[in-house]
């Protein structure tokens, strides 16, 4: 009776282990992109414009931009300026070609970009322009909101030719 027992419980005792479950291994949340394959963005920012030959003069301003990125890193957007270079201010409005190519470099998240332009210019007279620029872009909260700052030459039909730097937020939606 006993060998009958002692077998019972060493049958239970092996069977028990067998029953144990899997190892339990550690869950990692996914880690979130920084930038987005599509994205909308909304520019708020100050600018200097540095004019060089025309009837403008050097001057302090800013403006609004909204950009759209249909690709991790290529997207478009139409901004708007305005700087105290004339009598009434000088009124920029331009479309842009952009191509960033973002880094996530552990917790930071930068994206250097380059981009083309092509607008009109006006005081009282409208001037068509065209320009070329680049900046960077650092998120401070990803996928939400970024500081930049970047730099372009434009050139204009009627010789206002400029260049410019601009420094803002990106709202990012």
């Amino acid at each position: 009776m006993t060998k009958i027992a002692l077998s019972l419980v060493a049958g239970i005792a092996l069977a028990g282990n067998a029953f144990a479950g899997k190892e339990i291994k550690e869950y990692k949340q996914p880690v979130e992109p920084c930038f987005k394959d599509t994205e909308l963005q909304i520019d708020l920012f100050g600018s200097f414009t540095n004019t060089e030959g025309g009837g403008y003069s050097d001057g302090l301003g800013g403006g609004v931009g909204v950009n759209y990125f249909f690709t991790r890193y290529l997207g478009v957007g139409v901004d708007g300026n305005i700087f105290d270079g004339g009598a009434n201010g000088v009124w920029q409005t331009n479309g842009r070609l952009i191509a960033r190519y973002p880094l996530e470099l552990g917790g930071m998240c930068l994206a250097p970009y380059v981009f083309a332009t092509g607008g009109v210019q006006f005081d009282g007279t409208t001037t068509g322009t065209y320009g070329a620029g680049g900046g960077l872009e650092f998120r401070v909260v990803p996928e939400k909101f970024g500081v930049f700052a970047e730099g372009k030459y434009q050139w204009s039909a009627s010789s206002n030719d400029s260049a410019q730097a601009r420094v803002g937020v990106r709202l990012v939606f």
